[in-house]
C-alpha cells in the first residue's frame, strides 16, 4: 500500500521534528505542565474535602487497624486521643486532610496522599493543612505558568528557526531564477515569500507544534485522571461529553459554511450596488432615476436578507450549541451528584469536584484541536506556495563537460535565436546578429523587453529555446558559466549596488582585489572624485542603513565594479533617470576609456550615446530590421526615426506629464 504524500506543511516541518531538539524540549515542558495541572485538580479536591468536612472524620472502632495500616504507628500514636462516641465510631476533630485520605484509600492515589499525611504534619491540622494546600496550589500554578511560558519560548525558537531556514532557501533560490527575470515577476513573489508567507508559515508551526505537543497529552492525562476517581462513573459521563463535542463542532463547521454562502451571496449584491455608483450620467442624461431607484432597491434589500440569514442562522446555531451544552452539563452534574448523595454511599464530594473537573479541563484541549485544522488552512496554502516557488527549475543550467571560455578576440553571433518568457510573450523571433571584436554598438527596440533579452542572453541570464550564441565560434551553451560571466559582465539595471561598504561593492566581496586596484577602477569611471568625499571614502556603508547615492553616482560605481574585472564583454544599460551635465560628460569619458580593447554592447538612454557608438542595431517584433551607423539609419530606415523621436524629441516629457 503507497504511503501518504506529505502535505506542503509536512515538507517544512514534520510530526516526527517535534520529537526531536528544542521542539522535544518543549513537549517535555508542556507534558511537565500537564502533570501538574492534574496534581493542581487532586489538590482542589483535597481542599474542597477539607472545607466540607472540617477536618471531622468518623469510622468504626473496628477499622482503626486498618487506619493504622494506612498512617503507621508514629501518626496513630499522636491521633490516639480521638474519643469514641455512644455509636461506638472513634471521632476525629481537627484532623487536617484525614478524611480524604480514608475515602481514598481504595483509589490508585491513595497511597500517595497517606503518604503525604504520613510525612508532612501541617496537613494533620485544619488551618495548617488549608494553607499548605493553598501554597502548593499556588506553586504549582506559578512552575505551571514558568513551563508554559518556557515551552513557547522554545517553539516560537523553532518557529523562526523555520522562518530563517525559508528564507535561505529563497535568497538561494531567487539567485538561481532571478537573472532571468525579465518581468519582475521572479523578484516580486520572492519578496511576497519572503515577508508574508514565511511568518505565516513560522506562526502556524508554533501554534500546530504548541497544540500537537500539549493538547493530546492533555486530553490523555486527564481522561486517565477521571477514569482512575471511578471508571464506571467516568465511562458513562463520557459518552454523552463526546457527543456533546463532536455535534457542537459539527454545527460550528455547518454554520461557517453557511455565513460563507451569505457572505458570497451578499459581496455580489454589493457589488451590484457599488455598480449604480458609475451610472449618474446615464440615469440623469435618459431620466431614468425611477427605474434606477427601483433596481437599487432590489440589490439593497436582497443584499440585507443575505447578511440577515447569515446572522440569523449563526445567532440559532450558538443556541443550540449552548442548549446543548447545558443539557449535556446538566446530566453530567445530576450523574454523578446523583452518586455523591446516595443511600450509603461511599462516593465523596471531593471526588465528584476532582471528576467534573478533569471533565471542564479536558474540553478546552478538545475545542483547541478541533480548531487547529480550520485555522492550519491558511499555513498549509502557504506552505504549497513556498514550496512550488522552491521546487522551479532554473532555464539556465551549466552542461556537462563545458568548455572554459576565452576571451573575445574576433566575432559574436546570435544565429536564429528565439526566446519566449515565461508569461508566453515571445520577444525574439529568428534573430539574426553579428558582432565584430572591438566594437561599440547600441541596441535599441520597439519593446524594450526585446533589447534586454538581447542583452541577459549572452552572459546567459536566460537561455534560448532556439538557436545559439557563439562567441568566437564557441556556442556559450557549451562552455562554463564562470569564465563566460567573468567576460561577459553586465553593468547598471535596476540594482546597481548592494548595502555595504563602496569597497565591498566594487570588489564584490572579493578579498583578490587590494585597495590600489579598486581605486584604480573607481578613477577610470570617474567614481574616485565622490567617493573621496564621503565621511569614510572607500569604506562609507552605502544603501538602506547608510549614504544614498544619486543615479549618476550609482552608474558610475558600477562601471568601476565592470572594469575591476577587466571583461573583453561589457553590456551597459544606461540609467533612465536624467543625468546632470557634469555626469554626463564624466560617463562619456569613461566610455572612452574602457572602450578600448573591448567591446561594448550598449542598452542606450542618451541620444549622445547613440551619436558616438560604430553602430545601432534596430529591433522590431524579434527580428533585427535594421543595423548601421545612426545618420544612415535616419535616412534609409523609417522606424528607427519614428523610435529616436519618440524616444528623444523635446517635447516628449510634456506629452507624457499629461
Amino acid at each position: 500500500m503507497a504511503s501518504k504524500e506529505p502535505t506542503p506543511f509536512q515538507r517544512i516541518f514534520s510530526s516526527s521534528e517535534l520529537l526531536k531538539g528544542t521542539p522535544l524540549n518543549a513537549c517535555l515542558d508542556l507534558a511537565g505542565s500537564t502533570v501538574l495541572l492534574v496534581f493542581a485538580l487532586i489538590i482542589i479536591s483535597l481542599i474542597t474535602e477539607l472545607l466540607v468536612s472540617g477536618g471531622q472524620l468518623k469510622i468504626p472502632a473496628n477499622s482503626g487497624h486498618r487506619l493504622s495500616e494506612i498512617l503507621g504507628d508514629e501518626v496513630m500514636t499522636e491521633l490516639s486521643h480521638a474519643p469514641t462516641n455512644a455509636l461506638g465510631e472513634i471521632e476525629f476533630t481537627n484532623s487536617g486532610i484525614l478524611p480524604y485520605v480514608w475515602k481514598s484509600r481504595e483509589r490508585y492515589f491513595g497511597p500517595v496522599v497517606s503518604q503525604a499525611y504520613r510525612r508532612f504534619s501541617p496537613l494533620r491540622a485544619n488551618r495548617s493543612a488549608l494553607l499548605t494546600l493553598v501554597a502548593v496550589m499556588a506553586a504549582f500554578g506559578y512552575l505551571r505558568s514558568m513551563l508554559e511560558s518556557h515551552a513557547r519560548m522554545l517553539l516560537q525558537r523553532t518557529g523562526l528557526s523555520i522562518g530563517t531556514r525559508l528564507r535561505q532557501a529563497i535568497h538561494r533560490q531567487t539567485l538561481r531564477l532571478g537573472p532571468s527575470d525579465l518581468e519582475g515577476s521572479v523578484c516580486q513573489q520572492a519578496l511576497q515569500l519572503f515577508t508574508t508567507e514565511i511568518d505565516r508559515v513560522s506562526t502556524g508551526v508554533f501554534h500546530w507544534a504548541l497544540r500537537m505537543g500539549r493538547d493530546p497529552v492533555r486530553i490523555a492525562a486527564l481522561t486517565v485522571l477521571a477514569f482512575g476517581v471511578d471508571p464506571i462513573l467516568a465511562g458513562v459521563c463520557l459518552v454523552p461529553i463526546a457527543g456533546c463535542w463532536y455535534f457542537a463542532h459539527r454545527e460550528t463547521l455547518r454554520i461557517n459554511q453557511v455565513r460563507s454562502l451569505s457572505e458570497v451571496n451578499s459581496n455580489k449584491e454589493l457589488r451590484l450596488l457599488a455598480e449604480s455608483l458609475h451610472r449618474t450620467r446615464l440615469v440623469r442624461g435618459y431620466a431614468m432615476e425611477a427605474f434606477e431607484q427601483e433596481q437599487f432597491d432590489r440589490s439593497l434589500e436582497r443584499f440585507q436578507q443575505n447578511l440577515s440569514q447569515g446572522l440569523t442562522a449563526q445567532a440559532w446555531s450558538r443556541r443550540s450549541i449552548r442548549v446543548l451544552v447545558a443539557a449535556c452539563l446538566a446530566f453530567v452534574v445530576f450523574f454523578v451528584g446523583s452518586k455523591v448523595v446516595a443511600v450509603n454511599s461511599e462516593f465523596p464530594f471531593s471526588s465528584a469536584v476532582l471528576l467534573l473537573s478533569a471533565f471542564a479541563a479536558t474540553w478546552f484541549p478538545l475545542q483547541s484541536l478541533a480548531r487547529l485544522r480550520q485555522e492550519h488552512e491558511p499555513v498549509e496554502e502557504a506552505a504549497r506556495v513556498i514550496q512550488t516557488y522552491l521546487n522551479q527549475i532554473p532555464e539556465v543550467g551549466q552542461a556537462v563537460g563545458a568548455k572554459f571560455l576565452q576571451p573575445l578576440s574576433k566575432l559574436i553571433s546570435f544565429e536564429n535565436v528565439s526566446y519566449t518568457t515565461p508569461g508566453n510573450k515571445q520577444l525574439l523571433a529568428g534573430l539574426k546578429l553579428k558582432i565584430p571584436a572591438g566594437r561599440q554598438i547600441a541596441i535599441v527596440a520597439t519593446d524594450p523587453l526585446e533589447g534586454q533579452a538581447i542583452a541577459y542572453l549572452l552572459p546567459r541570464f536566460i537561455e534560448p529555446q532556439s538557436g545559439k550564441i557563439q562567441i568566437d565560434g564557441e556556442d556559450i551553451a557549451w562552455v562554463t558559466l564562470e569564465s563566460l560571466r567573468a567576460e561577459t559582465v553586465y553593468v547598471g539595471g535596476k540594482t546597481p549596488y548592494l548595502t555595504g561598504s563602496i569597497r565591498d561593492n566594487i570588489s564584490g566581496g572579493n578579498s583578490n582585489f587590494g585597495l590600489p586596484e579598486i581605486t584604480e577602477a573607481a578613477k577610470i569611471s570617474h567614481a574616485h572624485n565622490f567617493i573621496s568625499k564621503l565621511p569614510q571614502g572607500y569604506e562609507t556603508i552605502i544603501g538602506e542603513h547608510g549614504e544614498m547615492l544619486d543615479p549618476g553616482q550609482c552608474f558610475r560605481l558600477s562601471i568601476a565594479r565592470a572594469i575591476l574585472r577587466k571583461p573583453a564583454i561589457m553590456i551597459i544599460e544606461e540609467p533612465e533617470e536624467a543625468l546632470d551635465e557634469d555626469t554626463k560628460t564624466l560617463v562619456d569619458d569613461a566610455y572612452k576609456r574602457i572602450a578600448i580593447n573591448r567591446t561594448l554592447i550598449f542598452l542606450p538612454r542618451r541620444l549622445s550615446t547613440l551619436k558616438k557608438v560604430d553602430e545601432i542595431a534596430l529591433i522590431h517584433k524579434g527580428r533585427m530590421v535594421a543595423i548601421g551607423p545612426r545618420e544612415r539609419l535616419k535616412q534609409s530606415a523609417v522606424l528607427y526615426r519614428h523610435w529616436e523621436y519618440i524616444h528623444f524629441n523635446e517635447l516628449r516629457h510634456e506629452f507624457e506629464s499629461e
